[in-house]
C-alpha cells in the first residue's frame, strides 16, 4: 500500500530516476521501492549495539526524540550505474528523524546524480577552540539548525561516523550550498569540517585559488554561520 505522497527524481536531462515515496507491507514501512531490502526501521535501539559510547555523550537522537518523527535505519543508497540500491544488512545509517532520511535521500540523489557539486577543501577543527563555537553547534539538537541555516540533517553511519549537514541556503538562492561536520569514531574532539556548493566559480579566479574566492557567495553565507571559527575553516588560519 503506498503511503503518503510521491515526489519524482529526475535529472536536469530529463532522466528518471524512480519515485520518493513510502509503501506499506504488513508491518513494514518501506521506502523508495515496495521491496523487502527497502524497509526501514523505526525507533532502532539506541545507542548501537556496537557503540557503547557515543562522542556526544548523550545521544542525541535519544535526548530530542520528536514522538510523530522518530529516528530510523536504512541501508537506502545510490550506486552509480545501479542506481537505487540497498547496502549489506549491517550497514546503512541511523537518521536523527524519518523527515531527515527522506531529505537525505533527495540530497543524495542530488549529488550523486544530478551533480555538479564542488566541495571545500576538508579541515579538522578542535570543538573547543574560539571559545567552543564548534562545541555549541554540535551538541544542540539535531533537529535544529544552526542560526544562518535553513535545515539539518543528522546521521550516525554503521562505522560509527557521525554527521551534521547544515544546509546555507533556501529556494529564493540560485545555488545549493551546505557545511558538512563529521565526527570519526575514536575522537570526539576533532571535528572534520567541508562545504559544499553548486555556486558557479567567479569570472576571472584562477581554478586553484582559495575556495573562498572561487565562490564568494557560498563563503559569505559560511563566515556568518560559522563565526569566530570561519578564518580557520575557510582562510587557513590558525586556532
Amino acid at each position: 500500500m503506498l503511503v503518503g505522497r510521491r515526489v519524482a527524481l529526475r535529472r536536469p536531462n530529463g532522466q528518471h530516476d524512480g519515485t520518493l515515496q513510502l509503501f506499506r507491507h504488513n508491518h513494514e514501512i518501506r521506502a523508495i521501492r515496495n521491496e523487502p531490502n527497502f524497509a526501514i526501521t523505526i525507533n532502532p535501539p539506541l545507542p548501537r549495539p556496537d557503540r557503547p559510547v557515543h562522542p556526544f555523550s548523550r545521544h542525541p537522537f535519544q535526548q530530542h526524540t520528536k514522538p510523530h518523527d522518530p529516528p530510523v535505519h536504512s541501508r537506502i543508497t545510490w550506486q552509480n550505474g545501479v542506481g537505487w540500491a540497498t547496502v549489506g544488512v549491517n550497514g546503512g545509517a541511523v537518521f536523527a528523524s524519518a523527515s531527515c532520511l527522506l531529505k537525505e535521500l533527495l540530497q543524495c540523489h542530488r549529488i550523486e546524480a544530478a551533480g555538479p557539486f564542488t566541495d571545500s577543501p576538508m579541515v579538522v577543527v578542535d570543538r573547543r577552540v574560539r571559545g567552543g563555537h564548534l562545541d555549541r553547534i554540535m551538541t544542540r539538537s539535531p533537529h535544529t539548525p544552526v542560526n544562518g541555516c535553513s535545515d539539518m540533517l543528522t546521521w550516525e553511519a554503521a562505522n560509527g561516523l557521525c554527521v551534521q549537514l547544515h544546509v546555507l541556503t533556501t529556494a529564493a538562492d540560485p545555488f545549493i550550498a551546505w557545511i558538512s561536520f563529521g565526527i570519526f569514531p575514536g575522537n570526539s574532539q576533532d571535528v572534520h569540517l567541508f562545504i559544499a556548493t553548486t555556486e558557479a566559480p567567479a569570472a576571472g579566479v584562477p581554478h586553484d585559488a582559495p575556495f573562498a574566492q572561487r565562490f564568494p557567495r557560498t563563503a559569505a553565507k559560511v563566515r556568518r554561520v560559522l563565526g569566530p571559527i570561519a578564518a580557520i575553516v575557510l582562510d587557513g588560519q590558525a586556532p
